[in-house]
């Protein structure tokens, strides 16, 4: 059978199962809180998929296997040990967040504060972070069909906008049960996948062997003191121990206040299904991780150099589709297309649910209609996603970091109130306004300079304790005050 056959039988199996998904999820008379977190009723498989499906994205398969390609396990302690460092930090809330009645984390603030202006201001930010970082997901996606199907990147990028909005207007159902899915077909590709490559390169034993000795791409050219890095050193190129410490507090801090993964825990229908999301997400993701990083290691020992120049996020679906092509590639290539539309509608969905709910219901002079909410919120899913979708016809380079800056957002203007809020319960209403104005003001002028080139750390390192000072700052003069 040829690979575009197979290919075609892949995506034609696949389309069927996502419409039968999407169709099955639709309910006409969906409420908000039916549409947004399935009425607080999402059994513990469901949270655990979603909470997983959610977080293996296009930057941890294609950006994540194609810097372990290039420079080995330098990569994480700049993304993987973050990663789940905010994992964490996330489990030791989650019974707090999970109390809320909330439905999404703006309301949080309203509910908490009794401000109105408070739920706009972060569904606004909330809003903007997922458009940008949709961007991710998208490229991804079109980056494989692009390759797979053989077609031009924009027309690859259209395939993904349609398969996303589509499992996007059946709401929270339809993403956890595409979400489940998903996990399923990527964790058994995933396995195959390593287990080849492993079995390929002459066993584990034989795999670090060679790899000890494969020097890193980035030593290319390097000082000579730093010629000596090889795929097992833990520091090297772009991986310093500089910039690996900064981006925690772009990834790691980014993700324990991260929306996407509260809502996860929202949605639980008690407190341990809540807890029990974290704990077995956490040791799921620790087996994906687990293998990417050694397919990773496996195709750099296997493939030593490329036959043409990629750059880091295509390194993964060329070589697989290319050198290292067989039987299971297409089916990891089209569990790569399952992470990024999982990710992404889990995203589309934090987007509709802050421009309908938490912007469009809460200024509104009358109150609106749950149906009106709903279909407020299907719009909200096509604006974003067309917005995402203009935005990806010129992706970033290299998503690994642009998604830590953009999770540096949330780290900034997030963190320090949920948190200081969660874990003290003295923040006060006046003490998020100031953390939202000083964190405003540090991510305006310490981006701009970190992009230039004028900065050497994450500004989120400058950010977080700027904003998290002004926290508690102006909390502690309110309660000095007596103005709580």
């Amino acid at each position: 059978m040829s690979k575009t056959v197979m290919y075609l039988i892949y995506f034609c199996i696949y389309s069927v199962i996502l419409l039968i998904i999407g169709k099955g999820s639709l309910r006409p008379g969906a409420t908000p809180r039916d549409y947004f977190i399935c009425e607080k009723k999402v059994s513990t498989v469901f949270c655990v998929s979603t909470f997983t499906g959610t977080w293996i994205s296009a930057i941890t398969i294609l950006s994540l296997t194609g810097s372990v390609y290039e420079d080995g396990l330098a990569v994480l302690l700049y993304s993987v040990v973050p990663w789940f460092f905010g994992a964490f930090l996330l489990a030791l809330v989650t019974k707090k967040l999970w109390n809320s009645e909330a439905i999404t984390v703006p309301e949080m603030f309203r509910i908490r504060y009794g401000s109105h202006a408070l739920q706009v201001v972060y569904g606004i930010i909330t809003m903007l972070v997922y458009i940008f970082y949709l961007v991710a997901q998208y490229k991804g996606f079109g980056m494989v069909a692009a390759e797979v199907f053989n077609i031009p990147y924009p027309v690859a990028v259209g395939m993904v906008y349609l398969f996303i909005i589509y499992t996007t207007f059946g709401g929270y159902r339809s993403v956890i049960h595409t979400d489940f899915f998903n996990l399923c077909l990527l964790f058994i590709s995933l396995v195959t996948l390593c287990i080849a490559l492993i079995s390929k390169s002459g066993g584990l034993g034989a795999l670090y062997a060679q790899a000890r000795v494969i020097p890193s791409l980035a030593a290319t050219g390097a000082a000579k003191s730093a010629q000596d890095q090889t795929l097992l050193s833990l520091f090297g190129g772009r991986y310093t121990p500089l910039s690996s410490f900064s981006m925690f507090w772009g990834w790691g801090l980014g993700l324990s206040a991260n929306p996407q993964y509260i809502v996860r825990l929202l949605s639980a229908k008690d407190t341990r299904t809540a807890k029990r999301t974290v704990a077995l997400s956490i040791g799921i993701l620790g087996i994906i991780y687990w293998a990417l990083i050694h397919i990773g290691l496996s195709m750099r020992v296997l493939v030593p150099a490329l036959t043409q120049s990629q750059e880091t996020d295509s390194i993964f679906v060329h070589i697989i589709n290319n050198e290292l092509y067989g039987p299971w590639s297409g089916l990891f290539l089209f569990s790569v297309i399952g992470a990024c539309v999982s990710t992404a509608n889990s995203q589309l969905l934090m987007i509709a649910s802050s421009f309908s709910y938490d912007i469009a219901r809460t200024v509104s002079r009358r109150e609106l209609p749950d149906k009106q909410v709903v279909n407020l919120g299907r719009v909200g899913v096509l604006l974003g996603g067309t917005l995402a979708m203009l935005l990806t016809l010129d992706p970033p380079d290299f998503t690994l970091s642009y998604g830590g800056d953009l999770w540096g957002i949330f780290s900034v203007l997030l963190f320090p109130p949920l948190y200081g809020e969660l874990l003290t319960r003295k923040v006060t209403k006046r003490g998020v306004w100031a953390g939202l104005l000083f964190g405003g003001i540090s991510i305006a002028v310490f981006y701009p300079m970190y992009y230039r080139g004028g900065l050497t750390v994450h500004p989120a390192v400058i950010g977080v304790p700027l904003a998290s000072a002004a926290v508690f700052l102006a909390s502690a003069f309110d309660r000095k005050r007596g103005s709580v």
